[in-house]
């Protein structure tokens, strides 16, 4: 019997969270009209990278290739952890701790693989980063974010602690 802390279902977990936050930020900006920053843009790649390899590592262990798993941990460690850094980036512009010229209007991206051009409804900034008035229940949405990220996160370390250590 499965348990709920084994690698397939914490992996299942993992990108059933990656693409439950994208859906709602694409909710949000298209039927509430919020504007995404740059950073938020970014977020939203890295989201989408990190449940993309999810189900790629469902995909491999399922097929019997844990071999060829490796390098999709490292960019599904990389993809979650980068989202927290760029999440933190957007929380200390909004607290002042950063100055807000600290955010290109272009995300990273945009000169090698022009993603807003490609898909302009989930890749287009249109907001300025350090400058949020949207709140859900009194919260900033960046501080739900941060959370959502940082929960995500955790469960990549666990799927991947439980996932890469040696079978005893």
């Amino acid at each position: 019997m499965p348990r709920f802390s084994a690698p397939a279902t914490l992996l299942a977990l993992i990108s059933a969270a990656c693409f439950l936050m994208l859906g709602t930020a694409l909710l949000l900006q298209h039927g509430f009209a919020w504007e995404p920053c740059t950073l938020c843009i970014q977020i939203r790649l890295w989201l989408l990278c990190a449940g993309v390899l999810s189900l790629v590592l469902l995909v491999l262990g399922a097929a019997g290739l844990r071999w060829l798993s490796l390098p999709f941990w490292l960019g599904l460690l990389a993809a979650s952890g980068i989202a927290v850094y760029d999440n933190s980036h957007l929380v200390l512009l909004e607290t002042g701790v950063l100055e807000s010229f600290s955010c290109s209007p272009f995300p990273f991206y945009s000169f090698y693989l022009p993603l807003h051009e490609y898909l302009p409804g989930v890749f287009q900034s249109a907001g300025v980063c350090g400058q949020n008035d949207y709140q859900w229940f009194g919260v900033p949405f960046t501080a739900w974010t941060m959370a959502g990220v940082l929960g995500l996160f955790a469960l990549v370390l666990s799927a991947a602690w439980r996932s890469l250590r040696p079978a005893r």
